[in-house]
């Protein structure tokens, strides 16, 4: 195969790719009116809506920042479907800070702010379990 005909083979890859996000995207729109983007810090994208607040089932935990040793501790809830992730709204809850690279340390009241936000339960709970000092 040439050159030219692995640029072509890419393309069509490229193209295949972006039609099958826009059609997924489409779905989540129907299936969730209210859905909106958000970034995060580091070029994080989310796609959210309150109304899977309730029902999310996942979460991706991350520090906001790779390099200082009190760096929050993000939780991004989010509800996985056929068509992709949808993130709860707000997206991320900020539930405690590095120390000395060790273990998080829980910020006051962390879980009223998820709770306040109707995140499901077990969301608040699989989280608890993360921050509590070591």
């Amino acid at each position: 195969m040439s050159t030219i005909q692995k640029d072509i083979v890419e393309k069509q890859a490229e193209a295949q790719k972006l039609l099958t996000e826009s059609a997924n995207l489409t779905k989540l729109l129907e299936l969730y009116p209210d859905l909106r983007k958000v970034s995060g810090r580091w070029n994080k994208k989310a796609y959210c809506s309150k109304e899977v607040n309730s029902k999310v089932t996942n979460f991706d935990m991350r520090h906001n920042c790779g390099c200082c040793a009190d760096s929050p501790l993000e939780i991004w809830p989010y509800l996985e479907t056929e068509y992709g992730r949808v993130y709860s709204d707000p997206t991320d809850f900020r539930t405690g800070e590095r120390v000395d690279y060790a273990y998080d340390r829980p910020y006051p009241n962390w879980q009223e702010k998820m709770k306040n936000a109707g995140i499901a339960l077990i969301i608040i709970w699989n989280q608890k379990k993360a921050v509590s000092p070591k």
